[in-house]
């Protein structure tokens, strides 16, 4: 999503918090947010991009989706070569930096190791949710 269609999103979901909580207009919007243990907007795209691709790597996405996902294979033998990365691709626009590929190779690449380690997506979704909170919040 591009960054011009945040303001609106934020506000939309500024707006749900309230509802759901019934505060008023000018409460304050994160602490609001952090009591229904929701993501803000952006951390929930990077959520949902990140989870496309574990299910990617270990072959439970679409076929076109684990075509995107490639490790990473230095061409020289190095410590960092069992690190679980992700092989990012270069791109000349920033349109090519928001494609599947790129994105999701270069937010895998940035969790911590124990995240990316994690053998089954349960665990990973709740270590992943755990560090986007300590993030946002």
């Amino acid at each position: 999503m591009p960054l011009s269609h945040h303001g609106l999103t934020t506000v939309t979901h500024s707006y749900t918090v309230r509802l759901q909580l019934t505060s008023p207009v000018y409460s304050e919007y994160k602490t609001r947010l952090c009591e229904l243990h929701w993501l803000p907007i952006v951390c929930r795209v990077d959520f949902k991009l990140l989870v496309f691709t574990y299910k990617a790597m270990h072959n439970d996405a679409p076929v076109y989706l684990c075509e995107l996902v490639c490790p990473y294979q230095p061409t020289r033998t190095l410590r960092s070569a069992n690190n679980n990365m992700l092989q990012v691709k270069r791109t000349r626009t920033k349109a090519g930096d928001c494609s599947f590929a790129v994105a999701a190779a270069s937010l895998w690449n940035n969790l911590p190791t124990v995240i990316n380690i994690c053998d089954n997506l349960t665990s990973f979704k709740r270590l992943l949710k755990t560090h986007f909170f300590r993030i946002a919040y």
